[in-house]
């Protein structure tokens, strides 16, 4: 017991000295002014150059101000109408015909069985006015 009253005051006197030293010294220091202003990294944007950093001092002191939402004005007159001319009636589209029976078919095409000529190979032909016609079995349809 008498070991730790003696040792008491030596154990305050180094948690005094670890605590930081007098009480002269321990006025609270303004991290504000010994922190550099914040800028951008000039390398990399989305990074500040050093940190940490204080904001810079505003310009100008901020002042509040009532915000004001005015109606929009009444129209007087309405917009003038402006006449839109017909537009020309486009190319007429032929419906495609009844499919019609094929007669006989060569390298060239193939006739129907009233005679008219679909030329070209293969499935895919075209007919006297440029249509193309399609082969279906035994059947020619043009659209």
């Amino acid at each position: 017991m008498k070991t730790m009253i003696k040792m008491m005051p030596a154990l305050a006197c180094g948690m005094w000295l670890l605590a930081g030293g007098h009480a002269w010294a321990q006025e609270p220091a303004a991290p504000d002014q010994q922190l550099p202003v914040c800028q951008l990294d000039p390398r990399d944007s989305g990074k500040l150059a050093v940190e940490p950093c204080r904001p810079a001092q505003p310009v100008q002191p901020r002042r509040s101000v009532a915000q004001v939402i005015g109606r929009m004005p009444v129209q007087r007159m309405a917009p003038p109408v402006v006449p839109i001319a017909p537009l020309p009636p486009g190319p007429a589209v032929p419906m495609p015909g009844a499919p019609q029976p094929i007669g006989a078919c060569d390298t060239g095409g193939c006739r129907d069985a009233a005679g008219a000529r679909y030329n070209g190979a293969g499935n895919a032909t075209l007919d006297a006015n440029g249509r193309i016609c399609h082969r279906n079995g035994a059947f020619m349809q043009c659209f």
